[in-house]
């Protein structure tokens, strides 16, 4: 973690507690989050991480398997399942998000990221330099 002198202008002892309080209830507030949102699609906590890949770029299986650290045998099920669900069209070796998949991961995405959102309004601002390292370090 790269910290500035001003991102350590407030890490004393008690406002350390408070990012690693933060952390842990924003961790598990999103993780709820994001377990309502497989739910509600119908997909699996993998299904949703390899159709973000995805939609960030990534579209050949062997990239996929990589970022994500899933067995290509695995990643084979998945998206199986996604083309089944018409989240996906598999065409050869060519990955791409069906229309029904891009109106899911704008759902999911959005309803993420208010949660996010409210979290941060939470945050001290004092603490919210330190708070972003944290978090871009995980």
């Amino acid at each position: 973690m790269n910290l500035s002198f001003a991102d350590t202008l407030y890490f004393k002892k008690e406002n350390t507690l408070e990012l690693i309080l933060g952390l842990h209830r924003s961790y598990k507030s999103l993780q709820r989050e994001i377990q309502i949102c497989c739910e509600l699609y119908d997909l699996t906590f993998n299904e949703l991480i390899v159709i973000l890949e995805i939609k960030k770029g990534f579209k050949k299986k062997i990239d996929i398997a990589n970022k994500v650290f899933i067995k290509k045998q695995n990643l084979n099920l998945i998206l199986s399942n996604l083309r089944e669900k018409k989240i996906l069209n598999l065409d050869n070796k060519n990955i791409s998000i069906t229309k029904n998949g891009e109106e899911l991961i704008e759902k999911t995405t959005n309803r993420i990221n208010e949660k996010i959102i409210k979290i941060f309004k939470k945050i001290d601002p004092k603490n919210m330099s330190g708070f972003i390292n944290i978090i871009e370090s995980l």
